[in-house]
């Protein structure tokens, strides 16, 4: 499997996401809807607007889109926006499995319907939307652990570079990766867990301490997405020039994540992918031995 088939593989998904939203729920007759979506600019966020608002184009819906730029309680007031223009619809990337509740509520005491898309709510929010298109959010968490565990041979020291604290995707991904350490007896030690946001800049700050605090006793890394796993290649970098980086593993699929994992900066990364031509997806993992690149 090459890095371009891959690649192209993410944005069919995304496309799918998109049909699914704006078509199979019957929204090809709305005329405006409101689009909270995660964030303007980031590395996955961008293409799955960009295919997300293409489709719409296609369909003649006009979309409403709001940036909340990874701030919770700006997503919230945007949610209550949406419902104030009364529009047709309203899309929400969740970034909080609670919060957005009361939002979702009003939507439905105004007739809006709602959909969630990439990140899990909790099952309070199920009475107030309509579907939910994404990841498996838990299995990519417990695929992660698998490939880590791989690589170390089952037995290590890793730290986790999670995303937002409280963010459901976070969540997911945090616990499948740790559960599933724990279901398979991996002599795998988590030195410490810490937030960066899914942001690269603040995971660069954050791996620049735990690489003080831990040094040569981080065996392996785990990060929640591949924006905050090029963090901690960068602070290793900084830290350790001439030393090769530990086993690192991400999520997403990006098109760094590829090129550090040719280049053996990275082994491997959670991509996903879209199922035959359903809503639903799957996730699989592009490791060094996928993409012609020699293990460790």
């Amino acid at each position: 499997m090459t890095g371009r088939k891959s690649m192209i593989g993410k944005k069919s998904m995304l496309k799918i996401a998109a049909v699914a939203l704006l078509a199979s729920t019957g929204w090809a007759s709305a005329k405006t809807v409101c689009y909270v979506t995660a964030a303007d600019s980031h590395a996955y966020a961008t293409p799955a607007n960009k295919a997300l608002e293409a489709r719409a184009k296609e369909l003649g819906v006009e979309v409403l889109s709001l940036s909340q730029d990874f701030d919770v309680q700006k997503g919230t007031e945007q949610l209550n926006t949406c419902v104030a223009r009364k529009v047709d619809g309203i899309i929400l990337w969740p970034l909080d499995p609670q919060a957005y509740i009361p939002g979702l509520a009003r939507a439905q005491q105004a007739n809006i319907p709602a959909i969630l898309i990439n990140s899990p709510m909790s099952d309070d929010a199920k009475p107030f939307i309509k579907s939910f298109t994404g990841p498996d959010v838990y299995e990519e968490g417990k695929m992660a652990a698998d490939s880590l565990s791989k690589a170390l041979g089952g037995k290590g020291a890793v730290v986790i570079i999670a995303g937002q604290a409280g963010n459901g995707t976070t969540i997911g991904r945090v616990n499948g990766f740790t559960d599933r350490l724990k279901e398979t007896n991996a002599d795998i030690k988590v030195l410490d867990t810490v937030n960066a946001d899914f942001d690269q800049q603040k995971a660069l700050v954050v791996s620049r301490d735990l690489i003080t605090r831990f040094g040569d006793q981080i065996s392996g890394v785990y990060a929640n997405d591949d924006t905050m796993a090029r963090g901690f290649i960068d602070a290793w970098k900084e830290a350790n020039p001439s030393k090769p980086t530990p086993p690192i593993v991400g999520i997403n699929g990006q098109k760094d994540a590829f090129a550090s994992i040719k280049s053996g900066e990275m082994y491997s990364t959670i991509v996903q992918a879209a199922w035959r031509s359903t809503p639903w997806r799957r996730s699989w993992m592009a490791r060094r031995s996928r993409i012609g690149c020699r293990s460790r």
